[in-house]
């Protein structure tokens, strides 16, 4: 304890006040433990401008001695709670004298803390704060007990600078009790955790459990992220152990689920540990926002009280399965009887946490508006210590436990002695195997948890060694301990177990480094819905890159890009149904944010933030969505997306008729097959709605249902709007009436508007099928509406469609849409107010990829010929020795005349190996020299595709080169080329 206090001490003194500084919970905790603080000199400036003048102070009238009623705080939550207290009076805005800042940095820097007491709600607390700035009140040290708080800063010539009524009122105010107490207790539960895991192997290994429940795959399909966090670092500290899982199956099947679940159990108390952080991070960067002069103070988020009673609640079921894995450990053991008195006193400490914990949640459900802050932190802190003293008694009872199994600890050998042993032969070298596996030195424990024990027995053990000490035993006998043994060993375990101090720390990151070590050998592998796209691939994905790319140029379109994380605000209500699946960043940096879903609803924002009224631009960039992926037909979780969409107010039809033509070209020049575009618009989709009885808070949901019908039939489709969305069973089939209606545009249109047609005679449906006769007069006349086909079928889900919608499918290919899009012209005013027509399409790069893929392959087996990941034409190759630097030469003077050529990295490559690798990766032509051919000043050319050599002059081979490789690529997908090359023919 005192070295650690002298380690806080030494550090540099942390700065309160300063502009935009963003204190974390590891500040208020080190601040709580002693380490200096100091005033940043702007930061006090601040608020002595923001102060009243010196001569206008009018101290309050204060003789009344605090509170001691309620729960006395500790020396370091009292630090911690004035630490929260000096960030709000530092924030410049509190209207208080900076004297009163500069009188707490003393109580800090002086090792003195007001006495404080918590009650329920943090106005008591800080009440008691108030009036010892008024001298009044008791204090204490980290090393003695309550005297008067005057007497103490007497000594240390410190002077109270007493209060205002208002400054008085900013005192009280705010909600820094429950924010300094609430940091101690989550930053230790925190740490609590990863010590409860060490805690947890040590058991594991000491009773033999079975550890197949903390296999990586098993924990992956549960789909719970913290549990298998939780098992990787309980993996991490049993690799290489032989003690764990060497009970017998009908054994273990009768251990406590505190065995079988531990990585469950962990794992839950680390989402509630996560949680509070997250509520008392708020909390105390919250305390630095103070109001100003007599306004009332901030309060405690409802959310904070609620998330530390959680959080006392997952560390109640830390203890009791600590005290549960502790009793089977102890189990017929001959050190039960010397740890029953630690038991009791950790299973008392349990009970007044509990007792706690009933007290304060029973408030918080009884009473809607209560807001206990403090009585929650210091339940909180209570329940943190009665964890940490049953996880010291069960890692004591596992320590205890392994000690008697492996007997007296092997006697250190002799230098002499060792070096004989080396000389032994394979005789001594057997004889040391056999040791190690039943032996005095056979007790072999993982890499990780085996640090722990040391740790452990050395604190248990005290003054009488690094191991707990054994009584003497006949041959045969079965071991115990010495008497006394483990006397004083549960409070000596906790010390190094305190979740916030030192020691505890040091073992941590020694284990932390252990585990990363250990888990770096796993087996790596691809995030499912991802995956790494090997050279070949990349070249066939920029192949369609580029092709999609000169389509959008060619129509005049800029490019932009946005953040692939947008607030979650901006996102949520935009996609329907499919909201559920945007994911949402955990560490949010003070806002609530997401990655995006799409690419559409990011440009709308883009043009409401910039005030754009007319653009024409196109996007590629990487989507997220949390779906069940489906690799085998494209569907993934990260993915990229190509955009185009026109913004702006134009004739109607106009931009939406382009939008169409650029789909029918980018689906053309990707030579995919035979490809349709479904076409339809939203305003005929909510009149069939209308029309056919479906209530209108129902539409948007019918129509997801409907959108499903590329995907199952019609009575699937029609279950779900019965059965699982209410729809009346006569109302379903009147939809299906409309929907099966599909074909060539221009005659279904002419049908639909047959005045005794039931779509021409509402207004809104009518209005769409005229805005649908331009649409299909201008791609008639762009030659784009040849592969369009009017399906009412199409109901895209997204909530942002207003106008035509719009999807384009592979014939006869089992993938799914390849692209879509549609007009939407209410999505910009969602984000300005003001409404930016617009229209646009999103291309389906990935599944795009996968076909150009398949085809490449087809082609590149068709003709004997590998899959190029290189564009390289020409490989510059020698015979003989010390050629390198004139292949160098050569390669540079073809680099710089813009032919691909590469050289080679060998000094003297054999002739065979650079043949070898210009077959293998297919390159049309290599440029071959030795020291006869450089003495006439020529080189070779050898033509792989028709394996032919030709002698050209070193002065002549630039313009040889590129003729021959013109001729090459003229020569089409046959010709050896690369495979971004040969796609595009």
């Amino acid at each position: 304890q005192c070295a650690h206090h002298r380690s806080i001490m030494s550090q540099k003194a942390y700065a309160i006040g300063g502009v935009g500084s963003q204190p974390t919970l590891d500040d208020v905790v080190r601040i709580a433990q002693g380490i200096h603080v100091a005033l940043d000199p702007a930061g006090a400036e601040r608020v002595k401008k923001a102060s009243p003048p010196p001569k206008s102070f009018q101290a309050e009238t204060c003789d009344a001695a605090p509170s001691t009623s309620g729960t006395k705080l500790s020396y370091e939550q009292s630090r911690a709670v004035v630490a929260t207290k000096l960030l709000q009076l530092m924030n410049g805005r509190s209207g208080s004298r900076v004297q009163i800042a500069e009188f707490l940095v003393n109580l800090l820097n002086t090792g003195v803390a007001p006495s404080l007491y918590g009650q329920e709600e943090d106005a008591s607390t800080l009440r008691g704060l108030a009036q010892a700035c008024h001298g009044l009140g008791s204090s204490l040290t980290a090393t003695s007990t309550d005297q008067a708080l005057a007497e103490s800063i007497g000594k240390l010539s410190v002077e109270a600078p007493k209060l205002s009524v208002a400054e008085r009122v900013v005192m009280e105010g705010g909600a820094a009790a429950t924010a300094g107490i609430a940091t101690l207790a989550v930053q230790g539960g925190k740490k609590l955790l990863s010590l409860a895991s060490a805690a947890a192997a040590l058991s594991i290994e000491a009773v033999g459990a079975q550890v197949k429940s903390l296999d990586a795959d098993n924990m992956e399909a549960q789909g719970y992220k913290a549990a298998t966090a939780a098992a990787d670092e309980l993996r991490g500290m049993l690799e290489g152990s032989k003690r764990a899982g060497t009970l017998k199956s009908a054994e273990n099947d009768t251990l406590h689920a505190a065995f079988a679940t531990v990585a469950q159990r962990l794992g839950a108390a680390s989402e509630a540990a996560a949680a509070a952080y997250t509520a008392v991070r708020s909390e105390v960067q919250a305390e630095a926002l103070a109001p100003k002069g007599s306004a009332p103070g901030n309060t405690v988020s409802p959310w904070l009280p609620a998330s530390l009673v959680e959080l006392a609640r997952a560390l109640a079921g830390i203890a009791a399965d600590a005290q549960a894995r502790a009793a089977r450990v102890l189990q017929g053991s001959a050190a039960a009887g010397a740890l029953a008195g630690a038991q009791q006193a950790a299973a008392a400490q349990l009970q007044a946490a509990t007792s706690a914990l009933v007290s304060v949640g029973g408030k918080l459900l009884s009473e809607a508006g209560a807001t206990p802050g403090v009585a929650a932190a210091l339940t909180a802190s209570t329940a943190l210590d009665a964890a940490a003293s049953c996880v010291a008694v069960e890692a004591l009872a596992a320590v205890a436990v392994l000690r008697l199994v492996e007997g007296p600890p092997a006697p250190e050998t002799p230098a002499e002695d060792a070096a004989a042993a080396d000389a032994g032969g394979d005789d001594k070298k057997k004889d040391k195997k056999k040791d190690r596996k039943g032996g005095p030195a056979g007790l072999v424990l993982g890499k990780g948890s085996a640090v722990v024990r040391s740790a452990l027995e050395k604190a248990a053990a005290g003054d009488a060694g690094a191991t707990l000490a054994l009584a003497p035993a006949a041959e045969g006998a079965p071991a115990s301990l010495a008497e006394g043994a483990l006397e004083g060993g549960h409070a000596r375990v906790c010390a190094l177990l305190a979740p916030l101090g030192s020691p505890a720390s040091k073992l941590l990151d020694e284990l932390r480094s252990i585990i990363e070590a250990n888990q770096a050998r796993r087996k790596p592998k691809v995030p499912k819905g991802a995956r790494d796209f090997l050279p070949e691939q990349m070249a066939i994905r920029e192949t369609a890159f580029g092709i999609i790319t000169s389509v959008f140029k060619r129509h005049g379109a800029v490019s932009i890009d946005t953040p692939v994380f947008e607030l979650r605000e901006t996102l949520m209500g935009k996609y329907g149904e499919d909201s559920k699946l945007i994911y949402d960043l955990a560490d949010q940096g003070g806002e609530v944010l997401s990655l995006r879903y799409d690419l559409t609803v990011p440009f709308a924002r883009y043009v409401a933030v910039n005030g754009i009224g007319n653009i024409k631009r196109y996007h590629i960039g990487k989507v997220y969505r949390r779906d069940q992926p489906q690799m085998n037909r494209g569907r993934f979780r990260e993915f990229f997306q190509c955009d185009f969409d026109i913004a702006g107010a134009y004739p109607i039809m106009v931009a939406d008729a382009e939008v169409v033509k650029v789909l029918v070209e980018i689906l053309t020049d990707l030579k995919l097959g035979e490809f349709e575009i479904k076409l339809n618009h939203r305003k005929l989709l909510d009149a069939m709605m209308q029309i056919a009885g479906v209530p209108a808070q129902k539409f948007r949901a019918i129509c997801s249902a409907i959108d499903k019908l590329d995907k199952e039939p019609w009575e699937a489709v029609r279950a779900e709007m019965v059965d699982e969305k209410g729809l009346p069973p006569a109302v379903a089939d009147k939809i299906g009436e409309f929907v099966v209606l599909r074909g060539e545009p221009m005659a279904l249109l002419e049908k639909l508007s047959a005045p005794e047609h039931e779509l021409a005679q509402h207004p809104d449906s009518k209005e769409a099928l005229e805005e649908l006769r331009s649409l299909f007069s201008f791609a008639g006349a762009m030659g784009a509406l040849g592969p369009v086909c009017f399906d009412l079928s199409l109901a895209r889900g997204l909530d942002y469609y207003t106008g035509v919608i719009y999807e384009a499918v592979l014939k006869g290919a089992n993938v799914g849409s390849i692209a879509a899009g549609g007009r939407y012209d209410k999505l910009v005013g969602m984000f300005s107010g003001k409404d930016v027509p617009a229209v646009g399409v999103s291309i389906g790069i990935e599944r795009v990829f996968a076909i150009m893929e398949a085809q490449v392959r087809e082609r590149a087996a068709a003709s004997g010929r590998p899959v190029r990941a290189i564009e390289t034409e020409v490989l510059v190759a020698s015979i003989g020795n010390n050629m390198q630097v004139k292949r160098m030469e050569v390669a540079a003077t073809l680099w710089s005349a813009g032919i691909k050529a590469e050289f080679g990295f060998k000094a003297n490559p054999k002739m065979g190996d650079q043949l070898n690798y210009a077959l293998e990766q297919a390159i049309p032509f290599m440029v071959l020299f030795g020291d006869e051919e450089l003495a006439a000043g020529n080189v070779k050319i050898k033509d792989m595709d028709a394996k032919s050599e030709d002698m050209v002059a070193l002065a002549a081979l630039v313009p040889e080169l590129q003729a021959r490789i013109a001729a090459a690529r003229a020569r089409g997908p046959t010709a050896a080329v690369p495979a971004a090359t040969t796609t595009e023919q």
